[in-house]
């Protein structure tokens, strides 16, 4: 422990050292004008021009001080106009840094470092004598304590002496080695103590901390001429005394005792000299000492010691103020006047343990509330006397707080929580009476984050309070939320009359809240769960009718949380789960929603009445709450009417419909009510409402029902006209509608709406074809060769609409026309898969025949189709345009394959090629005659893509000819097979330079 001394020794004269030098450093800045001045040249004055002329300076054997001229202000007066602009005076020159040199090092060496070093060395030197002694057995005991004693002494008489002697001319006293002695006697007086007591025992512990304490204040007397931080070791040296002389055996009216002489000391030598680190080491000490009794589980002693600590600096403030007057406009002292807000945030923060030095159960949380409630009072009376800023109330009101919650928390289980419950409530009680007594004596800023302190922390606490409560079962635990609630309602009539005006105060505003979030507290405990949502009704129309006869401000809005507190409500499994479970009658629901929805219908009039343009957003939230709460119980009576209870099974695609047409229906409504006027609350509810309905049919609808890859139930109905026109055709009507008459319409929101109308079509159409081809196993059947053609033909048909020119001319589908070509590409993309690979019954995955003839004929017509499709997609030139009419030549020339195939084979288009050759003639041929056909058309209308696919079909031709054609053909048909392409090609040739002849030179024309 001896250790400690001597670190916080070394801080001290560490500290000491710095405050010197800067005190030395404030003197030369002081005295660098007077230096100066020799080098400075004197000012020329505009009189002195003409008003007398300035006599020649006689040379200077020595550099000495020359006075600055300054003119007398009637002469400059007097002066006439100078005829020329006289010089600006020089600048003075600014000193330079003090260099560093071999001179000033062993100047700093041989006074600060000397001292530094010796004073040290006299610390431990001490410390080490007395251990030397102890350890090699010189002398007797008695012997080496008074051999240190008489060296502490001597080097507290070394301190004094150089204290007592004559300032001398370079810098005064020495102080910092005055100071450094004395600290190192009061270590080895601190030592020669310890060693009596705790190696020798020559003394008992009585004696031991007498003669600790003569130390400490000894050093406090003496602290007056050595400074401050001599003090701070005195302080240090005190606190540490029990430590060194063994804690446990002080008891504890001892430690208290000792505890409170010295807080007594410190605060008393702090205001005296107005010694602000000299307090702030008295709190930090005594919170140390008050950590013993808090580990040996003793609760009073700890509240003591910890009272002390935080009441200190508040009399030693209070003194200083009445017996000391002038301090009023003196600036320094700051660390002092900062003792009362240090204090209390410190001992805030430490009156955790006594809370629980003890187990919760035994009882002992009535001394630490004693305590919560002592730092709440204080902390009031010194912001009202204006010695800690108003926010700083918050610190024991948070800390009551959160202690009061574990504390209840851990003991809601024993025996005793309930007769620990009073004062609990006791303290609770005590927050928004010190906060209203605090609050109506500030000014208006600060009066409003008071009671934001107070009201705010004690709804927090009652809120959080109620479901311990609940948990033990206590009998009326809604009682105390409920008086409170009065209490807080009835204070509010007091704030309104101290407020410069009800009608605009934001304090008045946040203790209603709290008020009514007391009241709702005590509604949500005191009425039985499937009544709540009437009972939150009956407050916010409670709140209403107060609004409406008193110009307050929050109880409107404090009315619309009730309004939401029942919507809340009513989607509590008691009520809407009890429903839909059938343990709650479906009338009852009916009955509770009307009331609920009625009455806050008329708060919404009363709230108008009351305040007019100037709460149409509460009004309008009103009502929007009251509308939830019938779409919410009609959704609930959907359900059950259709469906019956969870347990008969529902259909729960149909049932998320219907939700969602009646969420876009009452959108659509809103929309059509909607004015320029209507207020953010008005706005946003249509939005909510809107956007609601489409999630809604997205998530449900779209992915988790949906009948054919989520969970849904079988469409019912026949083939187009079944219920998929309810789930998905009838939002997109709605939702068109809504977009339709939505003002403004090229708002984030209505782009969305635009998105999800043409997204809803899109499903219909997807999910009827589907239906189409597959009945009740849409579900689970596999998608066939037509089947994947109808879904590449829909996508080319959905990306030709997006891209249709009426949807690019309206503001608000101007965005949904610019994303049209990546659906494009998307659609484009699949057609070539489906169409070229997938779909195709010779090379496609599918070895299923093509039959029957039906089924054949239209695989067939789905891939004219796609090519037309393709070629309507075509609106201009750029890359889309002629990628789109390249897929549907490739599709033509598919489709031609696959025509010459089946009229070979049937049917069984995988089967072998015969050996005749005849087949293969005719793909040579045919396809010559189509690239030919395409390149003229290409030609004739001149369109480089076409004629590029003419003459890929061509090249195409010729490479089949010569790889395949050569090797399997044989005699005539190979023959013939060669000289129908090649004469194809020739007159292909021909007639591309007959089309081509009107566009290029009369002389090119001859090669």
């Amino acid at each position: 422990m001896e250790w400690l001394v001597i670190l916080a020794l070394g801080v001290w004269v560490y500290r000491q050292g710095q405050k010197i030098r800067k005190l030395e450093r404030r003197l030369d800045a002081a005295d660098a004008p007077r230096r100066m001045a020799p080098e400075l040249a004197p000012p020329f004055p505009e009189s002195a021009v003409i008003a007398e002329p300035i006599a020649a300076r006689p040379p200077e054997l020595a550099p000495d001080p020359v006075p600055v001229y300054v003119p007398e202000p009637a002469a400059a007066a007097r002066a006439p106009e100078p005829a020329f602009a006289s010089p600006s005076p020089p600048r003075p020159r600014v000193p330079p840094p003090p260099a560093i040199n071999r001179e000033s090092v062993s100047t700093w060496l041989s006074e600060n470092g000397l001292a530094w070093i010796g004073g040290g060395g006299l610390a431990l030197g001490g410390l080490l004598l007395v251990a030397y002694a102890a350890q090699r057995g010189l002398f007797v005991p008695e012997l080496r304590i008074a051999l240190a004693v008489i060296l502490g002494a001597a080097m507290l008489g070394a301190s004094e002496w150089i204290l007592r002697q004559r300032p001398s001319i370079a810098g005064g006293r020495h102080l910092l080695a005055a100071a450094v002695s004395a600290g190192a006697g009061a270590v080895t007086l601190y030592g020669a103590v310890c060693a009596a007591h705790g190696l020798y025992h020559l003394i008992p512990l009585g004696v031991a901390a007498v003669l600790a304490a003569g130390v400490s204040l000894g050093l406090l007397a003496l602290s007056p001429r050595h400074g401050e931080p001599l003090a701070l070791v005195a302080i240090v040296g005190a606190v540490l005394t029990p430590a060194f002389t063994g804690l446990p055996g002080w008891s504890p009216l001892a430690l208290t005792l000792y505890a409170a002489l010295i807080g007594a000391t410190g605060f008393s030598i702090s205001a005296l000299r107005r010694w602000g680190k000299a307090g702030a080491a008295t709190i930090i000490g005594l919170l140390l000492l008050s950590g013993v009794p808090v580990g040996q589980h003793q609760t009073l002693p700890a509240v003591i010691i910890q009272i002390l600590a935080a009441a200190g600096p508040f009399a030693a403030t209070l003194w200083r103020r009445r017996f000391r007057r002038d301090d009023a406009g003196d600036t320094a002292g700051s660390d002092f006047r900062g003792l009362p807000a240090l204090a209390l945030a410190l001992v805030s923060l430490a009156s955790f343990g006594p809370w629980f030095s003890a187990p919760v159960g035994t009882g002992h949380l009535p001394t630490a509330i004693l305590l919560s409630g002592f730092l709440i009072v204080l902390a009031a009376v010194m912001a009202s006397r204006n010695m800690i800023r108003p926010g700083l109330f918050a610190l024991p009101v948070g800390m009551a707080i959160f202690c009061q919650l574990v504390a209840m928390a851990i003991a809601v289980r024993a025996p005793a929580f309930a007769a620990q419950l009073p004062w609990q409530h006791a303290l609770t009680a005590l927050i928004p009476a010190v906060t209203l007594w605090l609050a109506l004596g500030l000014p208006a800023v600060e009066r409003t984050r008071v009671l934001a302190i107070g009201g705010i922390g004690v709804a927090v606490l009652a809120s959080l309070t109620w479901p311990i409560l609940h948990a033990a079962k206590i009998g009326f635990g809604w009682a105390p939320a409920a008086i409170l609630a009065a209490a807080l309602f009835g204070a509010a009539a007091l704030i309104a009359r101290r407020v410069e005006q009800a009608s605009t105060d934001r304090g008045l505003a946040l203790w209603l809240a709290a008020a009514a979030e007391m009241a709702f507290l005590a509604a949500h405990a005191a009425v039985a769960p499937r009544f709540e949502p009437a009972a939150f009704g009956l407050a916010a129309l409670a709140l209403a009718v107060a609004a409406w006869r008193l110009p307050w401000r929050g109880l409107a809005p404090a009315s619309v949380v009730g309004g939401l507190i029942a919507f809340i409500a009513m989607l509590r499994p008691e009520v809407i789960g009890a429903t839909l479970d059938g343990r709650l009658p479906l009338a009852t629901l009916l009955a509770v929603s009307a009331v609920a929805a009625g009455l806050l219908a008329v708060s919404s009039a009363l709230i108008w009445k009351g305040g007019g343009e100037s709460v149409r957003n509460e009004v309008e939230a009103q009502s929007a709450t009251s509308l939830l709460i019938v779409l919410l119980a009609l959704f609930a009576a959907l359900h059950v009417v259709l469906s019956g209870p969870r347990d008969r099974g529902v259909d729960s695609l149909l049932e998320a419909s219907l939700r969602t047409l009646m969420l876009l229906s009452t959108g659509l409504l809103l929309v059509l009510r909607q004015r320029p006027d209507e207020g953010p609350i008005a706005r946003w509810r249509a939005l909510i409402v809107v956007s609601l309905g489409v999630a809604h049919g997205v998530l449900l609808q779209g992915l988790a029902w949906n009948p054919w890859w989520g969970a849904g139930e079988p469409v019912v109905g026949p083939p187009v006209l079944n219920t998929l026109i309810l789930s998905y055709l009838a939002p997109a009507g709605l939702l068109a509608a809504i977009v339709w008459r939505r003002r403004p319409t090229d708002d984030r929101w209505t782009k969305t709406w635009v998105l999800a109308a043409p997204l809803f079509a899109f499903l219909w159409a997807l999910l009827a074809l589907r239906h189409l081809f597959h009945g009740a196993a849409m579900g689970s059947a596999a998608i066939g060769r037509a089947e994947g053609a109808t879904y590449a033909v829909l996508a080319l048909v959905a990306a030709y609409q997006l891209r249709s020119p009426s949807l690019a001319g309206r503001s608000s589908t101007a965005w949904l026309a610019g994303i049209a070509p990546v659906f494009g590409w998307l659609a484009l993309i699949i057609a070539g898969l489906v169409f070229g690979v997938r779909a195709s019954p010779w090379w496609g995955p599918m070895v299923e025949p093509l039959a029957p003839v039906g089924a054949a004929l239209l695989l067939f017509g789905l891939y004219g189709l796609g090519a037309a499709a393709m070629l309507r997609l075509r609106r201009g030139d750029g890359p889309f345009d002629r990628t789109a009419l390249a897929g549907a030549v490739g599709t033509l020339f598919v489709l031609l394959t696959l025509l010459i195939r089946y009229a070979f084979h049937g049917a069984d288009m995988r089967a072998p090629t015969g050996g005749e050759g005849l087949e293969t003639w005719t793909f040579s041929a045919l396809w010559a005659v189509f690239g030919l056909a395409v390149l003229s058309l290409g030609a004739a209308r001149k369109d480089i893509v076409l004629r590029w696919a003419g003459l890929a079909a061509l090249l195409f031709t010729a490479a089949k000819v010569v790889l395949f054609d050569l090797a399997r053909l044989e005699g005539v048909t190979r023959a013939a097979s060669f000289l129908a392409v090649g004469a194809l090609f020739v007159g292909g040739a021909l007639l591309a330079r007959r089309l081509n002849a009107g566009r290029r030179p009369a002389e090119d024309l001859e090669t």
